[in-house]
């Protein structure tokens, strides 16, 4: 199992909120998406503007070119995307190194 974090970050703080009322209500349809995708153990994490993610998953990389075939996805990120800063209308999505890790 491999551990994988990133970070993305909000537009501006008039998006906070909406951001956030989202997350609250996912849908089952969301949730489940990542999970055939194979993420495990997932966390977004907010200071600021800055969003902190981290999932498990035997394939982290994978979990991500297989979350993009799910349909719900789509719905999901024409709400959240216009919420944050992109590039080519997808999130800049900046992974972060693991330097420690203690079970």
């Amino acid at each position: 199992m491999g551990r994988f974090a990133f970070m993305m970050r909000l537009k501006d703080e008039s998006v906070v909120e909406e951001y956030e009322r989202l997350h609250v209500d996912i849908g089952d349809e969301v949730r489940a998406a990542h999970s055939r995708a194979g993420f495990r153990n997932y966390s977004i994490f907010r200071s600021g503007l800055d969003l902190f993610g981290y999932y498990e998953a035997d394939d982290p990389p994978g979990c991500l070119e297989r979350i993009a075939l799910e349909p719900i996805m789509k719905e999901w990120w024409a709400k959240t995307n216009p919420l944050m800063l992109t590039e080519n209308e997808k999130p800049l999505f900046k992974p972060i190194p693991e330097v420690f890790h203690m079970d």
